[in-house]
Order: structure tokens, then C-alpha cells, then sequence
């Protein structure tokens, strides 16, 4: 009985426990829900029939897998020369433009969307000046507008799974290739090519689960063309404790998407990965100045381009604004003295529920990762499958699941700041799981067993012992978590209740009202406080955000 109450069983008990009340319930509750009538309070399809009759839900269906697929299709375009210009060649500045090619994956989407909103929209910059000269060039608005910023900002991840196995190739073997009259087209798809087909892959299911699972941009920017995770928000607010059947069926089949995915990434990664021995890394070559200068133009206007809005939404920050109208060419501070003295409260909300979520969420991350690597078996391995399921929960879906969930009964929650801190915790503590776990495999298990056998108890062995060598990891997956928190808006506009207004919330609402320069200026204090974390990862820890994500 004593063995069974041990301090790390007890832990073990309270971290199935934080994971079944905060994703395995919430998810079956709206999953019984979907299949729950409206009318008669019994069990029933209706709903389920209701998607699979009415054209509109499956044109949103439709939608969502067409601006998914292409803008995958996209990013692969961009990001594999990218990556392979950038792995193989001399290019001058390379490492400043792996660093600022990086930047996109964590900065938020919904603001790029606001940036070609100005730039785009109706009434924006280039859409003003090409129309004043009797041009008429496409708004930024429907799913063309969505597929560009998607396929700008997640490239990213094309770029860095395919980088990392280029860099993985033994150029032994290319050489053996090459040695035995192969061509260097042959080459590149009997040797080069097979090796990385697998990261294309898992990089192409990353941007094509993130683009189906996206709030921001479809809604600010898709106007008619609606898309699952838009429609399921709209079905939850309208309906909100009258009929949940529709807004759950929708989140259940959006579900069922992401999760198909994530099992299709890994099943594929694993059935097709190549082992490599890394004798001899590739060899970078030095072309001529022509062939050179093109790629470095291909690699900084591809930067360039992706960064770009982000730099308009500074510049509109302190731009003298009257609702939708911009008066570029005259600066004005008067958005920040709104937002930091009118307004502040939505920036004080973010702060603290980005670093409450955060705080939890590294503690758990130790405990978690303590319990997978180092106590192997049926029960971690059952965590490790647990703790990673909310990476493949869109987060409307677990917004929704929260809200529904915890909105009566024992535990109330909905309209307090516990649900965003909840939400916030349980999306992101991958993040800090998975930078603690890749640590401590590499940390021997016989300074820990060292302790034990001085007659430190094995908890006490691992806060003392263990934790202090893993600190540099703990911080860079705490930073991590904070920033991409302080972002959020997929969870954040289903669960949010007046007085806990979030940056991100207050953003999409006067984005949504016309009013970009306020909104500009809190999206500057959000990409800021971004940056100053991501600058104290590189400069202090010595870690870059490919390496840390």
C-alpha cells in the first residue's frame, strides 16, 4: 500500500486527472452533445443529417479543405527552395535570414490579416493607389486573401522540417551516386529526394492542419466564404444554451479532421523515416556571383514579403487615424496614449493570463516529462498520447468544448479568467512538455540514481539534482509558451467575458468595426512583447525559435 502511494503516483493521479477534466471531458460532453435534439432533449442524428443536407455546411466543409489544401500547396512552393537554397548554398546574410524567415510562425496570423486589410481591403493603400491610375487589381477579401497569409506566415514550417533533413543527408552517399555515373537530376531523386519526402510531408500536414483549424483569418478577411471553424463559432453564439447540437456536430467533424491528420503525420513519419549515420554533413557550395545573387533575391523578397505586414501595422500604429480612415505621412502617438490610458485593461489581461498559463504550465511540463521519460511503460505512454492530444484540437473546438462543459454544474468557470487560463494552459503546454522531455533524455540517469543512493528521496533527487541542469531548457520552453499564448484568439473570443478582454480580442473587434489605428497599436505592443522574449531566447540562452519549437 505504501509503494502504491508514492510521491510520483500521487503526481502521476493528479496529472490524469488536470488532463481529463480539462480535455478528455469537455471533448466527450460536446461529443454527447452533437448527438442530443434540440427539440426533444433525446438522443438524435439531427443535427449530423442537418450537415450532410444543407448545401451551406458542406460548402463550409468544402471551403475549409480547398483554402487548406492550397494554401499547403503554397507554402511547399515557397518553403523547399527556400530551405534548400539556403542548406546547400553560400548566401550572403544566411543566418540573419534563417532567423527573420522564422519569425512568421510566431507571430499571429489575425494581424497579418489586418496588415493586407490596409494594405488590400476596400479602402486600402495599394488597392487606392492602383485604382486611382484605372487599375483594378483583387481586394484582399475571400479565400484568395486567406490562402496568401496563410502560405506566408507557415512556410516556415516547410522551410525548417525540410532544412533539418537536408542538413541529415550523409553526402557520402550523394557522392557514391555521383561516382557511379548518376547525373545530379538522378542524384537528387534516387538520393537527395527520398530522404527528405518525409519532412515535406509532416511540413505539409503542419501548414494544412493549421490552416483548417485558423479562426482569425477566415473571419476577418473570408466574408462570404465561410469555412468549419468560423461557422462553428457563429453556430455556438447564436445558439448558445438553446441548441449546442449544431455547434457540437461541427466542432466533432472539424475534430475528426485534425486528429486524422496528426495520426496520417505520424503514421507516415515513422512508416517512411531514413536513417542516417551523418558521417560526413553536406557540403555547402559556393556558386557564381549570378546563380548567388538570385537565390539571396528569391530568399530576402520571400522575407520581405512575409514580414512586410507586420511592418505596416507599426507604421499604421503611429499614424493619425479617424475611424477607418488613415492619414499615412502624419504621425501621431495618440493610439498608444488611448490604448496604454483609455484602455489598458485588455493589455494587463494578456500579461496575466499569459504568465498564470505559463507558470502552471512549466510545472506541469516537469512533472509530465519526468513521468515519460524516466517511468516508462503502459500508463506514460497512454500520458505521452494524452498530454499531445490538444495540439490536434483546433482551438474554437476547445473554446467551445470549455464553454459548454463548465457552464453549469459543480464547477462553473465560463465567464471567469480560470477557463482562458485553463484554455491557454492546456494548448500550450505541449510546447514546454516537449522542450523538458528532449532535455532530460539526454541527461544520464545515474547522477540522479547518485542521489538516491545518499538517501535523497527520488522527488527531492529530481528538484534538486535534475531540475537545476535542466533550467536553460525550462526558461527557452517558458518563453515559448508565453509568447504564443499571448497571441491566442482561437479559444480566447469563444471564452472570453467582458471585463477579461484580451489584446488579441481587442484587436479582432476594432479590426471588425473599422477602427485599425487603435487596433494597430495594441498589435505593435503584442508583436513587441513577442520579440523581446524570442531577442532573451537567442542572445541569453544561446537557442533560436527553429530550434526550440
Amino acid at each position: 500500500m505504501r509503494k502504491l502511494f508514492t510521491a510520483w503516483n500521487i503526481v502521476l493521479i493528479v496529472v490524469f486527472a488536470t488532463l481529463f477534466l480539462s480535455v478528455v471531458y469537455p471533448i466527450f460532453f460536446i461529443f454527447k452533445a452533437s448527438f442530443i435534439s434540440n427539440e426533444t432533449g433525446l438522443l438524435s442524428l439531427e443535427s449530423y443529417r442537418a450537415f450532410f443536407h444543407y448545401p451551406y455546411y458542406l460548402r463550409c466543409l468544402r471551403n475549409s479543405l480547398f483554402v487548406s489544401a492550397a494554401s499547403t500547396i503554397v507554402a511547399m512552393i515557397l518553403g523547399i527552395p527556400f530551405a534548400f537554397f539556403l542548406s546547400r548554398f553560400h548566401v550572403p546574410g544566411k543566418s540573419i535570414i534563417k532567423t527573420l524567415g522564422t519569425l512568421p510562425l510566431i507571430l499571429p496570423t489575425f494581424i497579418g490579416a489586418e496588415a493586407w486589410l490596409i494594405l488590400l481591403g476596400r479602402n486600402g493603400i495599394l488597392y487606392n493607389m492602383f485604382h486611382k491610375i484605372g487599375l483594378d487589381i483583387p481586394t484582399i477579401y475571400g479565400w484568395k486573401g486567406i490562402v496568401l497569409v496563410f502560405s506566408l506566415q507557415f512556410f516556415p514550417f516547410v522551410f525548417l522540417m525540410v532544412s533539418a533533413a537536408i542538413n541529415s543527408i550523409d553526402s557520402s552517399l550523394e557522392e557514391s551516386a555521383t561516382n557511379l555515373g548518376a547525373t545530379k537530376l538522378r542524384v537528387f531523386r534516387t538520393v537527395t529526394l527520398p530522404v527528405v519526402t518525409p519532412s515535406i510531408f509532416a511540413g505539409g500536414l503542419v501548414v494544412f492542419y493549421l490552416s483548417i483549424e485558423n479562426f482569425g483569418v477566415p473571419i476577418l478577411i473570408g466574408e462570404d466564404f465561410r469555412v468549419l471553424s468560423v461557422q462553428a463559432y457563429n453556430e455556438f453564439i447564436s445558439e448558445m444554451g438553446g441548441n449546442p447540437s449544431m455547434a457540437g456536430s461541427l466542432s466533432m467533424i472539424l475534430l475528426a479532421i485534425t486528429l486524422g491528420l496528426t495520426v496520417l503525420q505520424k503514421y507516415w513519419v515513422e512508416r517512411k523515416s531514413y536513417a542516417m549515420s551523418f558521417l560526413r554533413p553536406p557540403e555547402v557550395k559556393r556558386l557564381k556571383p549570378l546563380p548567388t545573387f538570385l537565390i539571396w533575391l528569391f530568399c530576402v523578397l520571400l522575407v520581405f514579403v512575409a514580414l512586410f505586414p507586420f511592418i505596416v501595422v507599426i507604421i499604421a500604429s503611429v499614424t493619425k487615424t479617424q475611424g477607418p480612415v488613415m492619414y499615412f505621412g502624419q504621425f501621431s502617438f495618440d493610439n498608444f496614449v488611448k490604448a496604454f490610458t483609455l484602455a489598458p485593461r485588455p493589455i494587463l489581461n494578456s500579461f496575466f493570463l499569459s504568465t498564470t498559463a505559463t507558470l502552471v504550465g512549466v510545472v506541469f511540463g516537469i512533472v509530465v516529462s519526468y513521468l515519460v521519460v524516466r517511468r516508462r511503460g503502459p500508463v506514460s505512454y497512454l500520458l505521452d498520447l494524452l498530454i499531445m492530444l490538444p495540439l490536434a484540437i483546433a482551438g474554437t473546438v476547445l473554446g467551445i468544448a470549455l464553454a459548454a462543459t463548465y457552464n453549469k454544474g459543480p464547477i462553473v468557470l465560463t465567464g471567469t479568467w480560470l477557463i482562458l487560463a485553463l484554455a491557454y494552459f492546456i494548448r500550450k503546454v505541449p510546447f514546454s512538455i516537449k522542450t523538458t522531455s528532449s532535455l532530460l533524455q539526454q541527461i544520464d540517469t545515474s547522477i540522479e540514481e547518485a542521489s538516491i543512493n545518499l538517501g535523497v528521496p527520488p522527488l527531492l533527487s529530481f528538484i534538486k539534482v535534475i531540475i537545476p541542469i535542466m533550467l536553460p531548457g525550462i526558461l527557452a520552453g517558458a518563453i515559448i509558451m508565453w509568447v504564443t499564448t499571448l497571441a491566442e484568439l482561437s479559444s480566447t473570443i469563444v471564452l472570453y467575458y467582458g471585463p477579461w478582454t484580451t489584446m488579441t480580442v481587442e484587436i479582432f473587434q476594432r479590426i471588425g468595426s473599422g477602427d485599425f489605428g487603435p487596433a494597430s497599436a495594441y498589435a505593435t505592443i503584442l508583436i513587441v512583447s513577442v520579440l523581446i522574449p524570442l531577442f532573451i531566447l537567442n542572445k541569453v540562452l544561446g537557442k533560436d525559435l527553429a530550434s526550440s519549437l
